[in-house]
């Protein structure tokens, strides 16, 4: 039983008034958080935390697929909720987004969105992201001209030659690409491969490292890529099973430091 006394001597607790923290110093403390949390969770708190979320430097990386899925499980599965919190990420880099990694959820509107509002793109990946059409990627790929990375995996409708050239022409400081055609399913079952994609790739001079997986390109069009990308130091290929390592292939690979061909 505690007595007067003790209870004198017992000490107080006191609680944080988490609204008065900085917003400097929230901000810090946000950028530990991925996307979908500081805009369905921690921005919503209050004011001085809606402000924090707020701040553009928070919002040059933006990742929409990390996190996303918990113990097996998605945290969002509504389209419409993962468009709008693109969008408000977007917005709220008021023109500093650097990284860009969005999934199904993408399509061409969104895409131009992202393109109209974010020049300053360096990074983007795209994933499994069957609404996103070769006239879609096209256009807004155009409105990146600082892009170094470029991920397409699984982007059934991404497939063309003239998209890979625009790329190339567009993107003059693109260093890393990463081609993903690996269980690739096409809409109305269409099969999407343009036999002079490959060509599309070689105009893509400044590239250090390829990563084609799944890919139809034969080793005629491989060497072309090699004879038109000098700086080309890493060379990743799986399940291409039109390439086939030989003498002049190996030759046509003799500048590449880091090589692995897999047919199968």
């Amino acid at each position: 039983m505690m007595t007067g006394t003790d209870a004198l001597t017992c000490p107080v607790r006191s609680t944080r008034d988490w609204t008065l923290v900085s917003i400097d110093v929230l901000s810090l403390i946000f950028a530990k958080l991925d996307a979908f949390d500081v805009l369905m969770g921690a921005g919503l708190v209050c004011h001085s935390w809606l402000q924090a979320a707020q701040v553009p430097d928070l919002w040059r990386s933006v990742d929409m697929v990390r996190n996303m899925v918990i113990k097996g499980k998605f945290r969002c599965r509504e389209r419409d909720v993962m468009y709008t919190m693109a969008k408000a990420a977007v917005d709220r880099s008021c023109g500093r987004l650097e990284v860009f990694v969005g999934e199904w959820f993408v399509d061409d509107d969104l895409f131009n969105y992202i393109g109209d509002r974010s020049h300053s793109l360096k990074s983007l990946q795209l994933i499994s992201c069957p609404d996103v059409s070769n006239e879609g990627f096209a256009d807004a790929i155009k409105k990146f001209p600082l892009l170094e990375e470029l991920e397409l995996s699984r982007c059934s409708e991404v497939c063309e030659k003239d998209v890979f050239d625009t790329v190339g022409k567009s993107c003059p400081q693109l260093k890393h690409l990463k081609l993903n055609k690996l269980g690739v399913c096409h809409n109305e079952g269409r099969v999407c491969y343009d036999s002079g994609e490959a060509l599309g790739i070689a105009t893509m001079t400044e590239l250090r490292t390829l990563q084609l997986l799944g890919h139809e390109l034969t080793n005629e069009e491989l060497i072309a890529i090699l004879e038109n990308c000098p700086h080309l130091e890493s060379l990743y290929m799986h399940c291409c099973p039109n390439v086939h390592m030989d003498s002049t292939l190996q030759a046509a690979c003799a500048g590449i430091k880091t090589l692995s061909i897999w047919s199968h």
